[in-house]
């Protein structure tokens, strides 16, 4: 079973130390020798999450590396399946995880009927579940993410509005968490990796990101792309998520899909006909690498206490969301 381990530890009031310890075997490496009708079948059944990704990525990879395109149609089915699990994704991070997190009450009920809406594919959910968001979650219409861009504005709303999404977004800016490093560029390295394609609402995320608020440009990063992705399957024909293939050389094909956590990428090659290697690079992988954006953004980090450590680590691993289970321990901290 896939883990993920980060340990941090703290030293006169700061994050000196973060080991990211991951054990997360890779089944493409028994991929080898089989069929490619026989692998899109196989990735999509192995991973419990993002299983329409995976799947989705297979197929497009393994069509470019034998020189072929999927059908439209096949194309355009994969592409509303991966883009409904993304909205899923989204929703139960926003309506359980975060809300857990910092303390606010979960919409687990509303989870549950969703969830199963869009499991069971009703008619026009994306248009019912964006008027619920607006009504229910964020308190008001979508469109207005957009004038976020002028934080001053969404900090207005944050703190006077009430609602469950403002709610999160005023315990998140509450937390030391929230504030830059010391001794540190507002915009530190390692960016949100978080599929957009709605102009308002990335400005406004890229306003956070350059005012050093960048575990809330990550939330707010989640919450306009579950809004474009609603936006996008209400259009005829639906545009859904964005998915490519490419050949850099016979018999080899890459194919990438935008996930709810980022890019997912696989790398295949076909030798007379048969899987002879198969790659794949999943958001999760780069996220928690050893020099990867968690790091990055932990260490140096001030913290009270070792408490907030593990806390502060725990926050910002639910920012990056991995895709397998992950703990958070505390290891050589200064209790002083």
């Amino acid at each position: 079973m896939a883990t993920i381990d980060i340990l941090v530890g703290c030293s006169q009031g700061t994050i000196d130390r973060v080991r990211i310890e991951s054990r997360a075997p890779n089944p493409a490496q028994a991929l080898a020798g089989l069929s490619p009708a026989v692998v899109a079948g196989v990735l999509g059944r192995l991973y419990a999450v993002c299983g329409a990704a995976q799947r989705a990525c297979a197929e497009l990879a393994l069509a470019a590396a034998a020189a072929t395109t999927l059908a439209p149609d096949r194309h355009g089915r994969l592409a509303v399946a991966v883009a409904a699990e993304a909205i899923q994704e989204h929703l139960w991070r926003l309506w359980l995880d975060w809300p857990a997190a910092l303390g606010t009450t979960p919409s687990r009920e509303a989870f549950t009927r969703w969830y199963g809406v869009i499991q069971a594919g009703e008619p026009d959910w994306p248009t019912r579940l964006l008027s619920t968001l607006e009504r229910d979650w964020l308190g008001m219409p979508a469109a207005g993410l957009a004038d976020f861009v002028q934080l001053e504005a969404f900090d207005r709303w944050h703190a006077t509005a009430g609602s469950p999404a403002a709610e999160l977004f005023a315990r998140l800016r509450a937390e030391r968490a929230a504030a830059p490093r010391p001794a540190q560029a507002a915009r530190p390295a390692g960016t949100p990796d978080i599929p957009l394609d709605a102009a308002g609402e990335h400005r406004w995320v890229a306003a956070l990101q350059d005012a050093g608020r960048v575990l809330e440009a990550l939330l707010a990063a989640r919450v306009a792309a579950l809004v474009s992705l609603l936006r996008a399957l209400r259009s005829d024909p639906p545009r859904t998520i964005d998915m490519a293939a490419v050949s850099p050389s016979p018999g080899r094909g890459l194919g990438s899909v935008a996930t709810a956590r980022g890019s997912l990428e696989h790398d295949v090659t076909l030798v007379d006909g048969l899987v002879g290697a198969y790659l794949i690079h999943t958001p999760t992988e780069r996220h928690f690498a050893s020099a990867g954006p968690l790091v990055t953004h932990l260490r140096g980090r001030a913290v009270a206490d070792a408490a907030e450590a593990v806390r502060v680590a725990t926050l910002w691993a639910l920012a990056f969301d991995p895709c397998v289970s992950h703990a958070v321990a505390l290891v050589g901290a200064d209790h002083a």
